[in-house]
């Protein structure tokens, strides 16, 4: 073994042998590498495709330390990154290449100097999952075995988790989401359990990982949230899972709109719709409806924008009788869709026909839902100043700031300080005032 090394170094700290780190990466990559390989990376040959980051990985996990691929193979580390599972197959051997980047730290630690990834890159991930064919789910025969009650215990885990993500938020939370995540890819990876269960747990992964994304996104982490939603779409494809798929594909269809590229969202929700298919009915496809109507409103298509407002409307209205509906949609109410059609209305340039609809949603949504009623409130400041009601923005502004607790959300600031500045072109002494209070709040 050279000694010299890192790899040597950190297989030396483990006490290991390069036949068990073969085994420990065949665990995250079935049948992957021979049981010989890291003997030649050890007298200096480097691994092929992504296995350098599943190495990277694999150490860091068991080492309890970030070891990154630049440190193990300096000259390697700028052909590959963290991003090689994204061109993996869509298969549940593809999924479980991704599974090696999220059970450690590199991928997570090292997205901060990331870029966000391109539009079509995420469209074209996007038409994949449309267009790939499911695959019955293969089961592992060896390691612990995972019982149904460690399934029943995970999505127990996965509700609460988007109960405190509805009243906290913020980076905490995220942590935690990533924390549990890790753990079921543990679980996944090194798990022995039915193609059945196999199933179920890939579903717990995929919405982990839809989780993890739109937190990381609300928070402005959009490297992060993009890629925790694409490993998130893969295993809800792994699990035939179609509308958890088509909810992460509009998850991706809302962040391209925060970032102003409206074609690409209104192409992504289009073809979260397409691949949901069946009867247009439930909280699932009224969620992707406004989600839809949203992104014509960005690119003024008034006529596009009313008629998904209406689809939304009419397949929420069915979902009292379906007994189908997943549990995560739980938070797709009228009050949403109240809400958000009147977002669509204010950025159609209604503001008359927005204020109504945002005063619908926010008494509906009563004491649920602050980070929601938070922007929501902020929109309907706007709506009043657009039709000159500064007494009334100020009142709605005053009303949100009282929510400020939740301007962790990277959205929730922004939308904050397009209002003041919106304020700040009225020389009133109102608003004046107005634009003083938001910007001690931004500070603080």
């Amino acid at each position: 073994m050279d000694e010299g090394s890192l790899l040597g170094d950190c297989l030396k700290q483990l006490d290991w042998s390069p036949d068990k780190l073969a085994r420990e990466i065949n665990r995250v990559r079935p049948n992957s590498i021979s049981p010989k390989a890291p003997y030649g990376w050890l007298k200096g040959s480097t691994p092929r495709g992504d296995l350098p980051q599943i190495v990277a990985s694999v150490l860091s996990h068991h080492l309890k330390e970030t070891i990154t691929v630049a440190a193990l193979w300096p000259a390697k580390a700028t052909l590959v990154g963290s991003d090689g599972w994204l061109r993996q197959p869509w298969s549940q051997e593809g999924t479980w290449a991704g599974l090696g980047s999220f059970t450690a730290g590199p991928l997570r630690s090292g997205l901060g100097v990331l870029r966000p990834l391109s539009g079509q890159g995420l469209i074209g991930a996007a038409v994949e999952w449309l267009t790939t064919e499911d695959e019955p789910v293969i089961g592992r025969p060896s390691g612990e075995t995972i019982s149904l009650q460690v399934i029943d215990v995970l999505v127990d885990r996965v509700a609460q988790l988007r109960r405190i993500d509805d009243v906290q938020g913020g980076p905490l939370v995220l942590d935690w989401i990533t924390q549990d995540l890790n753990w079921a890819a543990h679980l996944a990876r090194n798990g022995s359990y039915d193609p059945a269960i196999g199933q179920c747990l890939h579903s717990v992964l995929a919405e982990l990982a839809q989780l993890a994304g739109w937190l990381a996104c609300d928070l402005g982490r959009n490297a992060l949230g993009q890629r925790y939603l694409l490993f998130g779409l893969r295993a809800a494809h792994t699990a035939n899972n179609r509308a958890l798929g088509a909810n992460i594909v509009s998850c991706l269809s809302y962040q391209a709109a925060w970032g102003d590229t409206h074609d690409e969202a209104l192409r992504l929700i289009k073809i979260a719709r397409q691949g949901i298919g069946g009867t247009p009915g439930g909280a699932v496809h009224a969620l992707l409806a406004t989600r839809q109507a949203r992104a014509h409103a960005q690119l003024g298509q008034l006529d596009d924008c009313a008629r998904a407002i209406d689809e939304a409307a009419a397949a929420l209205a069915e979902s009292a009788a379906d007994d189908t509906t997943p549990a995560w949609a739980y938070w797709v109410t009228p009050a949403v869709l109240a809400a958000d059609a009147g977002r669509a209305w204010l950025e159609l340039g209604r503001p008359e026909v927005a204020e109504r609809h945002l005063l619908h949603g926010l008494h509906l949504f009563g004491d649920e839902q602050p980070r929601n009623r938070l922007l929501h409130t902020m929109s309907l400041a706007k709506a009043r100043l657009r039709q000159r009601d500064l007494d009334g923005a100020a009142d709605a502004t005053h009303q949100a700031l009282d929510l400020r607790s939740y301007l962790e959300s990277g959205r929730a600031r922004q939308r904050m300080t397009g209002l003041r500045d919106e304020f700040k072109q009225s020389d009133s002494p109102l608003a004046h005032d107005v634009t003083e209070q938001i910007s001690a709040v931004l500070a603080a």
